[in-house]
């Protein structure tokens, strides 16, 4: 394939990975900034993707968003998704044990990305939403796999980290604090998020491992403080159980 062509698929490959963020929307203008790329390029690109229907463009605003084909896609790629289906009947258990809502993530880059999420009939109610992403030092699950990653991989998160915008009055955004959390995630086989994302809740996660023995997702429980601390000894303990027997499907052996 010649380098032109190949340049020209990342660069298409660079925009929509724009609408991962936590931006639904971008202009034309905006992509631009973000992408430190020619106008006229982007917009060659942006055209493409429209007629192709992976974008589509707001007739008011002039915005452009994520179009029906990438959803068609992205669906068909999560219903496939292996973990995903092996692991939706255990959170459908843990949830109806402990009444309040569960998420299946996967670390991304700087994040995580919600494979899939069990809702509670409870009031207050977890705010994620299944193919969004959040950021992996403010979460349990991110905490979670995040402390079995390399060290080199945590030393360029913590660079990545000082530029960050907290979230919340408790999110953290010390470098060294980052790191004793992950400690504590490595001994105990558990993270927690205090209220770091959201205000006013708490989640509790757990690393999951495939048979290579590697990390390669995390499953949490999120609720309302009051709940939470509540039951905290009893939600940490069937989060780990669920974690384990999620991995176990895995093909994972102790």
């Amino acid at each position: 394939m010649a380098k032109e062509q190949v340049s020209s698929i990342l660069r298409a490959l660079q925009i929509l990975e724009c609408f991962m963020d936590c931006d639904t929307e971008w202009t034309l203008k905006a992509l631009v900034e973000r992408l430190d790329l020619p106008t006229t390029t982007v917009f060659r690109q942006i055209s493409t993707l429209v007629e192709r229907q992976y974008l589509e463009q707001d007739p008011v605003r002039k915005s452009y968003r994520v179009g029906p084909r990438l959803y068609l896609l992205s669906s068909a790629i999560m219903g496939r998704s292996d973990i995903r289906s092996m692991a939706h009947p255990e959170l459908e258990r843990l949830s109806d044990v402990v009444q309040e809502t569960v998420n299946l993530s996967v670390l991304l880059d700087y994040d995580i990305f919600y494979l899939d999420k069990v809702e509670t009939h409870r009031s207050v109610v977890c705010n994620t939403r299944v193919g969004s992403r959040a950021p992996a030092y403010a979460t349990s699950g991110g905490k979670a796999m995040m402390a079995a990653q390399p060290e080199a991989f945590v030393d360029e998160y913590c660079e990545w980290m000082k530029n960050q915008t907290p979230m919340t009055e408790t999110t953290i955004t010390n470098s060294e604090q980052l790191r004793e959390e992950l400690v504590k995630a490595r001994i105990n086989g558990y993270a927690m998020d205090n209220g770091e994302i959201e205000q006013g809740l708490i989640c509790i996660g757990a690393p999951i491992y495939d048979m290579t023995g590697h990390v390669r997702a995390a499953v949490s429980i999120a609720g309302p403080n009051y709940r939470m601390k509540s039951d905290e000894a009893f939600i940490t303990s069937e989060v780990k159980k669920s974690a384990e027997r999620i991995s176990a499907l895995l093909g994972y052996r102790k």
